[in-house]
């Protein structure tokens, strides 16, 4: 999805990755003034994608809230509960370190359902793992030299790295090898880059 998340459809899933909810708060708190609507935004490009699609299941692939709690944290457990009728799993990520999760959050460290493996970070594993963690961008170039990063969806052929879900997050530039599948964003599109 342009959205930078996967739909898949056989489970009725929506996979998201990196939403780093409560980063804003976070800058905010060590004197850094970042508006807190940015991670609005995010939660409501969620709730449009959970209209559209009216998914069972939402997976979140880690990172999903940025530090300790903040306003941000509080937002986000009345966006649950407002989709009382969708499952949230939160596979932890490095910056998922909240000591009490709420009853309507399912939190694991790592999640099977074949034939895929979910986690945070890349892993090896006999099943295709997805993650997110790294934030993946592709480099694209014109003939100018002129050059753009988007984030984008990078498809090896054990493994696949989502880009992050949250518009207040970085990009890392990655070099795929070869035979890998790049799907950059660019605007409302998902495009085949490599």
């Amino acid at each position: 999805m342009p959205e930078k998340g996967i739909f898949w459809q056989k489970r009725n899933t929506i996979i998201i990755s990196d939403l780093h909810l409560g980063k804003a708060g976070h800058f905010r708190k060590h004197g850094i003034p970042v508006s807190g609507k940015i991670h609005y935004t995010d939660l409501k490009i969620l709730e449009s994608l959970l209209h559209e699609y009216k998914p069972i299941r939402v997976i979140l692939l880690g990172d999903l809230f940025h530090s300790l709690k903040n306003k941000e944290w509080d937002d986000f457990l009345r966006f649950i509960k407002v989709f009382d009728m969708v499952d949230f799993t939160l596979v932890k990520g490095n910056h998922d370190v909240i000591d009490e999760y709420p009853n309507e959050l399912e939190v694991v460290d790592s999640l099977d359902l074949n034939p895929f493996n979910f986690t945070h970070k890349r892993e090896n594993s006999s099943l295709y793992n997805i993650s997110g963690h790294v934030h993946p961008g592709f480099r694209i170039r014109g003939m100018a030299r002129e050059g753009l990063t988007l984030p984008c969806f990078h498809f090896s052929e054990s493994f696949a790295v989502m880009p992050a879900f949250g518009q207040f997050t970085g990009i890392k530039k990655i070099r795929p090898s070869e035979g890998d599948k790049i799907f950059g964003i660019a605007d409302d599109n998902v495009v085949e880059l490599i």
